[in-house]
């Protein structure tokens, strides 16, 4: 007969091959993150759903950028945004500035935004003007929000009230509703 020592030894013997094999079977399914290297193209970090608010000296909500997914890449110094909607307050309570696209590129100084794809931009009326609010339609579109400028250098259609107007090329002053057709203009307008 074995003694309850020799018997535990022996358990231990046959029992440790097997546990070895079925714990090394299941290896983590988690690869490990890749380290960052200094230097690279890689983002350094991300946010999913994100809304970021920006806010004046005076305290007062300047622009807001909502994004299905945000990615910053420290190389270069931007923040890259798919399907990005931003909103530009403007100033004095006179309404607001709506702009979509399918991708957005701001620089880390937030001096300027780059947008391709579908850009599209509605401004609300100014309260209490009847002023017709501004709508455009554009492939490319650069944003400047500290000066609430956008200008592009590729084909745009205006839409207002009964018309709209084709162009190559376009600068926009956000503020005083001044817009600066380019080259190739051509309306159409219909009279009631």
């Amino acid at each position: 007969m074995l003694s309850s020592r020799t018997r535990l030894i022996l358990a231990t013997a046959l029992l440790a091959p097997i546990l070895l094999y079925w714990g090394a079977d299941r290896a983590p399914t988690e690869a490990a993150a890749p380290e960052l290297t200094p230097g690279s193209a890689d983002t350094d970090y991300y946010l999913r759903d994100a809304t970021i608010r920006q806010f004046d000296a005076r305290g007062q909500l300047h622009q807001e950028l909502r994004s299905p997914q945000l990615e910053h890449y420290p190389q270069p110094g931007e923040l890259r945004a798919r399907t990005p909607d931003i909103v530009l307050f403007r100033n004095d309570s006179r309404g607001e500035v709506l702009i979509s696209a399918q991708q957005g590129r701001m620089q880390d100084s937030d001096e300027q935004v780059r947008l391709n794809g579908a850009v599209r931009v509605q401004s609300s009326s100014d309260k209490g003007a009847s002023s017709t609010p501004l709508r455009l339609e554009t492939e490319a579109l650069t944003l400047m929000p500290s000066e609430q400028f956008i200008e592009t250098d590729t084909a745009v259609t205006l839409f207002s009230q009964g018309g709209e107007t084709r162009a190559n090329g376009m600068k926009a002053y956000l503020n005083s509703r001044q817009v600066e057709l380019l080259s190739d203009v051509e309306g159409r307008y219909e009279t009631k």
